[in-house]
């Protein structure tokens, strides 16, 4: 039996930085990626990843000119380089997630703005979508659909999609 898909909606704001994300795997799911507009009280720029709202489970602390700075993903600090390591092709950025595993975003050469994460060479354990429609959450502007239910690796995938995203869309 073919593993169970679960969906993700981006919502809110068409940004990788900030941005809402909705859905549900074996609970609901909900994410919310807060990136302040530049120009605001303080220089350095900071992205905060909260949970259900409330709990900050992530944060993206910008170098000055949205250089990639550092990650803390729970209480585990590291490089944001170390989230879009270079993969097995051009199109590929690889991440370790905290168990140890290798996993890889692979950017699609026939829709630039689409992605697939491998868990291995030849397994696809989600995939991310450019998906303009309305939807039960209000109008969506993304689709993640993944396979699995660790809630850390959601999250450092979700972090690491946010980078490829953002590097592709705009050259740091």
């Amino acid at each position: 039996m073919p593993p169970t898909t679960y969906n993700l909606f981006f919502t809110g704001r068409d940004d990788p930085r900030c941005c809402v994300i909705i859905g549900e795997d074996t609970k609901p799911v909900y994410l919310c990626f807060e990136t302040p507009e530049r120009g605001m009280l303080t220089s350095n720029t900071r992205t905060t990843v909260y949970r259900n709202n409330k709990d900050v489970c992530a944060r993206l602390e910008w170098s000055p000119g949205n250089h990639l700075g550092s990650a803390s993903i729970g209480s585990r600090q590291l490089p944001m380089s170390h989230l879009v390591l270079p993969g097995s092709s051009n199109n590929a950025r690889a991440f370790i997630s905290a168990d140890g595993k290798r996993l890889e975003w692979r950017r699609r050469a026939d829709n630039p703005t689409s992605y697939d994460l491998y868990s291995s060479p030849t397994t696809k354990i989600a995939a991310f979508r450019r998906y303009s429609q309305t939807t039960v959450v209000g109008p969506s502007h993304g689709l993640f659909q993944y396979t699995f239910t660790n809630e850390l690796l959601l999250v450092e995938a979700l972090l690491a999609l946010c980078l490829n995203r953002w590097i592709d869309l705009h050259g740091v």
